[in-house]
C-alpha cells in the first residue's frame, strides 16, 4: 500500500466515525402538560409540572395549540 492509499483509507474511516456517530437518540421527556382554567372566567393557563409557562391566559384551543406545539418540541408529554 502506498501513502495515497493508506490516506484515503484514512479519510474513509474518519468519515464513517462521524457519520455514524452524528445521530443520537432522541430521550422523550417524562415533564406533563396541564391546561388549567381560570376560576372565574374561560381563560386557561398552560403548565408544565404545575408550574405556569407565562403569566399569560389563552383561549382553549389556543392553549391546546401551545400544548401541542410543546409536545412537538419535546418539551412535554401531551394528554389524549
Amino acid at each position: 500500500m502506498n501513502t495515497t492509499m493508506i490516506f484515503k483509507s484514512f479519510i474513509f474511516l474518519s468519515l464513517l466515525t462521524l457519520v455514524s456517530c452524528g445521530s443520537g437518540q432522541i430521550v422523550p421527556t417524562k415533564d406533563v402538560c396541564t391546561v388549567e382554567r381560570h376560576f372565574k372566567d374561560y381563560i386557561y393557563q398552560v403548565k408544565i409540572n404545575g408550574e405556569a409557562i407565562s403569566k399569560q391566559w389563552y383561549i382553549k384551543e389556543d392553549a391546546v395549540e401551545i400544548v401541542k406545539d410543546l409536545a412537538k418540541k419535546n418539551k412535554c408529554m401531551a394528554w389524549n
